[in-house]
């Protein structure tokens, strides 16, 4: 049996990754693209984001109204992990094509090259109806605008990734 899943297609985190970058006017940590995308594809788990940050409380109730995934993911964080292979082979497509542009001199930020998107990308987006959606527009609008690093930021408040060892 050929069974599919979007989190497991290389070329569909491209398009995730492509969506998110290309709706935002700044650069993004390489973590914390990693943790938009894995919202993008489970947007359910967003309702787990404890405490909810205050500096997009407006969301809150975009959060609560997502409804329940179908899937059981009996463990978010191994399956956010056994994601980064596929987001680390889409980065490096997005790069090979010359999509995505690494800033050494600021962390590491990776910028999106909105410019050189392909008309066909941009026709395939405007059918898209998840990126016409609320919680969409909470993931590139509100949880990548918000604080990402210490106590109080979407690292340690998402629980995927290790937080402690943040200065």
């Amino acid at each position: 049996m050929i069974l599919y899943h979007p989190a497991k297609d290389v070329y569909h985190c491209v398009y995730r990754m492509m969506a998110i970058m290309s709706n935002l006017d700044h650069g993004l940590q390489y973590d914390k693209l990693r943790v938009l995308d894995f919202y993008f594809l489970f947007p359910h788990f967003i309702k787990e984001i404890k405490p909810w940050p205050n500096d997009i409380r407006g969301y809150k109730s975009v959060a609560s109204s997502v409804s329940d995934s179908f899937e059981k993911v009996s463990n978010k964080r191994r399956l956010f992990f056994e994601m980064m292979p596929v987001q680390n082979m889409a980065l490096a497509i997005m790069k090979s094509k010359g999509f995505l542009k690494v800033n050494g001199s600021e962390g590491g930020l990776l910028y999106f090259q909105k410019d050189l998107l392909p008309s066909r990308i941009k026709e395939i987006r405007e059918f898209d109806e998840f990126v016409d959606a609320e919680v969409f527009d909470l993931i590139v609008r509100g949880l990548a605008s918000t604080d990402w690093e210490g106590a109080s930021g979407l690292k340690r408040r998402s629980g995927l990734l290790e937080y402690k060892y943040d200065e």
